[in-house]
């Protein structure tokens, strides 16, 4: 950046030249420049108290932008499940959340054999569910991306209301506690971490873009009855294979009208 406007601090002799610096920073959001405008103001001809203020202002700026979130763009975040059906009975099991650059993959897998990977890309526009059928044949079931985004309609625009408690420490972060508030008067308990956000924003059908990355929280299928209590055991942003949502070469890509004819017959 110093380079770019007046090749080193040494130059600053100006208030044009901070302000300059300063426009730039202001509009890049880059903390690693900042230093290079404190140098700027330092050695700048402007009058003393302008440059404490000047100082301070950045020195603030520095201390917030550290601490601002993240987007999650690329990682997977794990979590333990505890899932009821309508019968009452109850399995345990995993949900594995990856996303890469707007990839997404969710692979439940439960203790009475149930397995199902949903595969997103938001750069596509395509959405395909991985099946195994009874007789052994596997089907990549075609779904849409804009039903999905219709579904999760209803959740868009919650309001989260924070709450007061002890936090625990959940997949190695400290949880913040809170209740989502949604337009049609319903609620939800959840714990989260302000640290990071999801992207793409439509990873969890509940949280349509929320600026929170969800630890701990249940779901809850009031047409198929069956309920589903998550935590978070580990959240990783390490980089992710790309084959992770590629579709296998030995599943069959069929639509969901056509998977819904095979699994009545």
């Amino acid at each position: 950046m110093a380079q770019i406007l007046f090749y080193n601090y040494q130059q600053c002799t100006n208030s044009d030249a901070v302000v300059k610096c300063s426009y730039y920073i202001l509009t890049n959001s880059n903390v690693d420049n900042i230093g290079e405008c404190v140098n700027c103001i330092a050695n700048s001809a402007i009058p003393f108290a302008m440059k404490n203020k000047l100082i301070l202002l950045f020195l603030l700026l520095l201390g917030h932008w550290a601490h601002a979130q993240k987007p999650f763009t690329e990682g997977t975040v794990n979590y333990k499940v505890v899932f009821e059906n309508n019968d009452h009975k109850t399995f345990s099991g995993t949900y594995c959340f990856t996303v890469k650059n707007g990839q997404v993959r969710k692979e439940l897998t439960l203790s009475n054999g149930f397995q199902d990977i949903v595969l997103i890309n938001t750069n596509n526009n395509t959405v395909y569910s991985l099946r195994t059928a009874r007789n052994g044949k596997k089907f990549a079931i075609q779904l849409s991306l804009d039903e999905l985004k219709s579904r999760q309609e209803q959740y868009r625009g919650f309001v989260l209301k924070e709450q007061n408690g002890k936090p625990r420490q959940v997949a190695g972060m400290t949880e913040q506690k809170g209740t989502l508030q949604y337009k049609n008067g319903k609620t939800a308990e959840i714990s989260y971490t302000d640290k990071w956000y999801m992207e793409p924003g439509i990873t969890y059908e509940r949280f349509p873009e929320a600026r929170f990355l969800p630890l701990a929280y249940s779901y809850i299928d009031d047409v198929k009855g069956f309920t589903m209590h998550m935590e978070a055991t580990s959240v990783s942003s390490t980089p992710v294979e790309n084959s992770l949502f590629r579709l296998p070469a030995d599943y069959r890509v069929i639509s969901n009208e056509e998977y819904k004819q095979l699994s009545s017959q």
